[in-house]
């Protein structure tokens, strides 16, 4: 089944790939972590023998290995005895250690055995989960894109060999009149241009750049022989972000690229994600919303919209803690991220509001599926500094092509989750 495809009774069970052993020989602490981290997508596999567990690797790997040293039941002996077997069979997995007891002592002892993580009991499932996310789904590296505008081939050759020396990926352009199209297909990180070029400047081919919606904010370096400094001034003022002065050492133009793409990937995240949750921020999941729905009326397909408030959150806040509430929300976040599809667009709205955008999904569908994360995000036991506390949210939904434009759909989907709050909370509403 492809991401694209929505099969309710089989897109959000449990994923397979992402498995956790769990060594633990108390049984009620086995049964309370596993429905929690079951409950983010994870399929756990517990285990009260070492020597069962080590077995198990041969048939399938886990992305992770969990160990509650609770000190009598399962003691760091037993820890640094499986570590020590694990090893010998080269099984490189993240070793993650829950402990009943803190102190130095036991940390290093932890981190010498190979431990990964460390988390004290009772532990924050939100924090949990989020080394979990880390070891199932690492983030994988995004090569940086160059596109060089040099009219001599040969020096655009070879500034792309020593950038793709060090695992970027370039592409040149000697022709300004060609630029357009392989900056629409490259989708540059940063833009290399040369200060004098045929028929144009690199001043003028910049300020066309400018003026390209989608390279707006695209760095752009210069790479030019021209010792004037009012007219690398005059560049810099027509929007470029560095002048480098040919010929120039790879190494610091490497350093200058790298750094502006650094700059500019963590500027543009900020522009497009919410700090807190990492999802999609209020203006991004609106613009996205807009796009999708122009997408469903193309290709005749349905979409539905739904939007998400957590229930009593003022009173979390003001018993518990902001920091408590906050742990609540990044909560939501990785589950909803770890259960619904890639193809589904998830955003922070606001405050304690989320927002979902489902594509070629039917109302009916969209419920099906928020009625599931509902009934499991009540069950999570968030940590708090006067025990644990269980959240619940309700939810509202609308679909296409019943309501046609965004301000229609998102106008719908609050006042089904008005409805759905209005009606007693903890549920779905769909209009």
């Amino acid at each position: 089944m492809s991401d694209d495809s929505f099969m309710v009774s089989s897109v959000y069970k449990p994923k397979l790939n992402y498995r956790i052993y769990l060594l633990i020989r108390d049984s009620k602490e086995a049964l309370e972590l596993t429905e929690q981290i079951n409950a983010f997508g994870y399929q756990v596999n517990p285990f009260t023998k070492a020597d069962d567990l080590v077995s198990a690797l041969r048939w399938s790997l886990p992305n992770a290995i969990l160990v509650f040293v609770d000190g009598k039941k399962l003691t760091f002996e037993d820890y640094e005895e499986l570590a020590l077997k694990l090893k010998k069979q080269s099984n490189h997995l993240p070793l993650v250690i829950i402990s009943t007891g803190d102190n130095f002592d036991l940390r290093l002892r932890a981190v010498r055995a190979g431990g990964s993580a460390f988390f004290i009991h009772p532990v924050d499932i939100s924090s949990l989960i989020g080394s979990l996310d880390e070891f199932a789904n690492p983030t994988p590296s995004v090569p940086n894109r160059i596109l060089i505008i040099d009219d001599v081939l040969s020096q655009a050759s070879f500034y792309a060999m020593h950038l793709e020396k060090v695992g970027m990926q370039t592409r040149i352009v000697t022709d300004p009149r060609q630029m357009i199209q392989p900056m629409i297909e490259f989708n540059p990180d940063l833009i290399l241009l040369d200060m004098y070029l045929p028929e144009c400047n690199g001043i003028e081919l910049a300020r066309m750049i400018r003026q390209m919606e989608n390279f707006v904010s695209v760095p752009i370096v210069f790479l030019s022989a021209e010792t004037d400094r009012e007219r690398q001034l005059a560049a810099l003022m027509m929007g470029a972000d560095d002048f480098l002065i040919k010929p120039v050492k790879p190494e610091h133009l490497i350093a200058s690229v790298t750094s502006r793409i650094e700059r500019y990937r963590k500027l543009r995240s900020l522009m497009i994600y919410d700090g807190l949750t990492n999802l999609l921020n209020h203006s991004t999941i609106k613009e996205r919303l807009v796009k999708e729905l122009l997408r469903s009326e193309r290709d005749k397909q349905p979409l539905s919209f739904a939007m998400i408030d957590l229930d009593h959150f003022k009173n979390v806040n003001d018993r518990y803690g902001h920091s408590a509430g906050d742990r609540v929300l990044k909560s939501l976040a990785r589950m909803l991220k770890q259960r619904l599809r890639r193809t589904d667009l998830i955003g922070r709205y606001g405050g304690e509001e989320f927002s979902i955008i489902f594509p070629n999904t039917t109302a009916a569908e969209a419920a099906s599926v928020m009625d599931k994360l509902r009934e499991s995000f009540a069950h999570i036991h968030h940590l708090s500094s006067d025990g644990f506390f269980s959240v619940t949210f309700s939810c509202g939904i609308a679909s296409f092509p019943e309501y046609k434009t965004a301000v229609a759909i998102s106008n719908a989907a609050d006042k089904a989750l008005y409805q759905a709050k209005e009606s007693g909370r903890n549920r779905i509403s769909v209009i």
